[in-house]
């Protein structure tokens, strides 16, 4: 067991056939377990069980629910037995957090590598899951694959229709069925910031401009995407810096909220300047960072796609993108270690690309505004948001809100 303090946490284990749970004594029992110890791994090696961790029972956000797993055969360890309790699947749970998900899982991938003469070796894995979305690692002959499935099917569509006009700047979809919110790619490489050549990171900026210019925005937009058009963006941001309610519901303290109310007439100053550059909004990936990048056999692509919209500022995306890469604490990053000049490369990459050459300084400048939009979209999604875990929402709003504050001295 790992480090840290141990507590007591109620377990929902359910049997495969979804039907009864793991009893005690006539009820649900409980583990020991240290406050950041992997629950399946603590399962193992308490009970002997192997498991699939369907929910945490907010674990992750402090709170202490019951955590809802699926055992993966049928054997009960000594003392315990399988039986009926006064218990039903999570409310509101979505399909990878219910009884089943584990079998779903494994046939999805089934029918998927079938359709492309692939076979699966090995268990599945899953990477991780929460209320938005969920990912499934399998090995196959040729490499890794991986099953997304989320709440809603546009990434699924969006990923699918990428693939087909823009198919290098995507990892190589293998099957995709959006009406049931799914997808299986592979592999496409290595993420982007363990990767040190800068030609990596000029080439996934590059394709980055080349998704925002060659996607469809109509098409895009009749698949459920978004639109974030500069003009609302800018009243989007004016509004929510100068509703101080609002910031001290998202968590933020008074220095935090007394610096961006200040910032207000910069800021709004800083969104006339970007308007005057003349560039359109376009279709953006929604999430540009170097860890929704990849650099393998295709060079550097893109995925995950479930923020997608069908009109932003092009340079929302690459500030984001350049204001993950430049943060203090991402400072031992391979490229960073490798290249003095990271900043200025970059952001000469992106506007060559982008076919506005010169406009590197003002792409620089509008860091904060790209930060500050994505806290304004997430306001707009999550303010009033309700999901499995009562009480608890996430918390992107405040964290971009806290980040572009680090950064608003580039609008002096």
């Amino acid at each position: 067991m790992t480090g840290g303090r141990s507590a007591a946490l109620r377990v929902a284990l359910w049997h495969p056939d979804g039907l009864r749970v793991l009893l005690r004594d006539g009820a649900l029992p409980q583990v020991e377990l240290a406050a950041d110890a992997d629950l399946t791994a603590s399962l193992r090696a308490a009970w002997g069980l192997e498991s699939w961790l369907l929910h945490d029972g907010g674990r992750a956000m402090g709170r202490e629910g019951a955590a809802q797993l699926q055992a993966l055969g049928d054997q009960a360890p000594g003392g315990f037995g399988w039986g009926q309790a006064d218990l039903s699947p999570l409310a509101g749970a979505r399909a990878w957090q219910r009884p089943g998900w584990p079998q779903r899982a494994a046939s999805v991938l089934e029918t998927a590598l079938e359709q492309v003469g692939l076979r699966r070796t090995g268990r599945l894995d899953p990477v991780h899951h929460h209320d938005l979305v969920a990912v499934v690692r399998a090995q196959t002959e040729r490499g890794a694959v991986y099953l997304k499935a989320s709440e809603t099917g546009r990434e699924a569509a969006v990923t699918a229709r990428l693939a087909q006009t823009l198919p290098d700047l995507l990892p190589p979809l293998l099957w995709a069925d959006p009406g049931a919110g799914l997808l299986v790619s592979a592999s496409g490489g290595k993420l982007l910031d363990g990767v040190a050549e800068l030609t990596a990171w000029e080439q996934a900026l590059e394709r980055l401009a080349r998704l925002q210019t060659g996607a469809d925005a109509t098409a895009l937009a009749r698949l459920g995407c978004p639109a974030w058009p500069l003009d609302e963006v800018t009243g989007r941001v004016d509004t929510l810096l100068g509703d101080r309610a609002a910031l001290e519901t998202w968590g933020l303290g008074p220095e935090h909220i007394g610096t961006l109310e200040e910032a207000r007439p910069a800021v709004r100053s800083a969104f006339r300047d970007l308007g005057a550059l003349g560039l359109p909004d376009l279709p953006a990936h929604g999430d540009a960072h170097p860890r929704n990048a990849l650099h393998g056999p295709r060079g550097s692509v893109w995925f995950d796609l479930s923020e997608a919209a069908s009109a932003a500022h092009p340079f929302m995306d690459a500030g984001w993108f350049l204001a993950f890469t430049l943060h203090p604490a991402r400072a031992k990053l391979p490229v960073r270690l490798a290249q003095a000049d990271l900043e200025a490369r970059l952001a000469a990459a992106y506007v060559n690309a982008l076919g506005c050459p010169g406009a590197d300084r003002l792409l620089l400048k509008t860091l904060p505004l790209a930060l500050l939009h994505r806290a304004a979209v997430y306001d707009a999604q999550f303010r009033g948001w309700e999901g499995t875990v009562p009480g608890w929402r996430p918390e992107y709003t405040p964290f971009y809100l806290k980040q572009a504050v680090r950064e608003l001295a580039r609008l002096a």
